[in-house]
């Protein structure tokens, strides 16, 4: 037998629960009542003239108007009085009996219509959530339920709800602006590829020297795509958070990325110098970490300028190593120092693109530190320069204590 659509829902389930609890409760309580009632009758007796009994109320010795020992009884009227109060009270008990019924079965509808009511007064909420849920979709997420109730349980689903849809528009936005960054920056060096061919392919007194720039060319902006995508895996991939960590010495580490990139700054006239503690080392990945110093000192040789200086520091603030990269350049303003975190996100879109860069370093490098449970602070001030800070946990290391030295008595060895 197929079950109607109305008869799976909550709602009719907790109608039927609702209603025959009540229902159950009462009917023991009007059989109780009737039990009662007929239980309690009032014990009489009647006697004779001569005291010998002749009817009682708990059982007939000798109803009124009938023969004791073969003597017919007398008709008094205090006998037809009392017979009369007799069928009177067995006819109260038929009329309570009947009334009952016909309460039970009125408190089954009130109940089933009561609970009906309440139970779909309580489930609103629900079919709010259930209706607007079914109007989401990817491109509408501007609905709410904003439930006005008391802060029960229900009221805390639906805020739990509006949250969630929250979260998933902010989500979806950074989601569809990712995707428009990702492929401009994708478009632009292969615009820039198919120009520079379709310009040398038209020229008949084109040369070996125009091919080999186009070579180059072609070369340069390759390289630049192989970066974006490699910034993109790395932004994308969850494997980096499965990697094992080791002992990293942070000072081994500044003074390696100063050593990789000395050339690049010195074509700029930039001095780069590292400060602070000599050996500091930390259980972190060293290939992670480096990767993150790598981005921000190239950041700051990009965006310094000529005859500036870049200093990298390392010390122990507490139960954290930091590493910082401080320069004293134009510095950031506060509007883009509050975004420069976001990928793609650039203070100086133009230089950024002469310069090759894809405006994901500082997004790889939050994201890195965060998996290696540290994070990135940065301060800066326009015209005197910018500084970020990496901080990691850091554990010092136990003092060394010094070997025991066994002071019992040793024995004397006779000559």
């Amino acid at each position: 037998m197929r079950v109607p659509a109305f008869a799976k829902t909550v709602r009719f389930r907790l109608t039927v629960w609702y209603s025959s609890l009540l229902l159950v409760f009462g009917i023991a309580f009007v059989v109780s009542l009737n039990l009662a009632v007929r239980l309690d009758h009032p014990h009489v007796t009647f006697l004779a003239p001569t005291g010998q009994i002749i009817w009682t109320s708990s059982g007939v010795d000798s109803a009124p108007g009938s023969a004791i020992n073969g003597y017919p009884q007398p008709l008094t009227p205090e006998l037809v009085l009392e017979r009369t109060e007799a069928e009177l009270y067995s006819a109260n008990l038929d009329r309570l009996r009947n009334w009952s019924l016909i309460a039970v079965v009125g408190l089954a509808l009130a109940s089933g219509l009561g609970g009906y009511v309440l139970s779909g007064m309580l489930l609103k909420p629900v079919r709010d959530i259930t209706e607007i849920a079914s109007e989401i979709s990817a491109t509408n997420l501007g609905r709410r339920i904003n439930h006005q109730g008391p802060e029960d349980e229900l009221w805390a689903l639906s805020e739990t709800f509006d949250s969630m849809i929250d979260r998933l528009e902010t989500s979806f936005d950074r989601q569809r602006q990712f995707v428009q960054d990702a492929s401009h920056e994708l478009r632009t060096p292969l615009a820039a590829i198919r120009t520079n061919i379709d310009v040398t392919e038209m020229d008949p007194d084109a040369t070996v020297e125009d091919y080999r720039e186009l070579v180059e060319t072609v070369k340069s902006q390759t390289t630049r795509l192989t970066r974006l995508s490699e910034d993109l895996l790395l932004l994308t991939s969850d494997s980096r958070s499965s990697v094992e960590p080791d002992d990293v010495d942070l000072g081994s580490v500044a003074r390696e990325v100063v050593r990789q990139l000395g050339q690049l700054a010195a074509s700029r006239d930039i001095t780069l110098s590292v400060e602070g503690h000599p050996a500091l080392t930390v259980e972190t990945n060293g290939d992670l970490i480096y990767r993150c110093v790598f981005n921000l000192v190239d950041n700051a040789i990009k965006y310094s300028g000529a005859g500036s200086t870049v200093t990298l520091k390392v010390w122990q603030d507490g139960s954290q190593a930091a590493v910082a990269v401080a320069d004293n350049g134009a510095g950031i303003s506060p509007e883009d120092l509050a975004r420069i975190f976001d990928r793609f996100y650039r203070v100086d879109k133009g230089r950024s693109r002469r310069e090759g860069g894809s405006g994901l370093g500082l997004a790889i490098v939050q994201e890195l530190v965060a998996d290696l449970g540290g994070r990135v602070d940065v301060a800066s001030t326009p015209g005197e320069g910018s500084t970020f800070t990496i901080r990691l946990p850091y554990t010092p290391p136990a003092p060394a204590t010094a070997p025991r030295v066994d002071e019992s008595p040793r024995p004397v060895l006779s000559s």
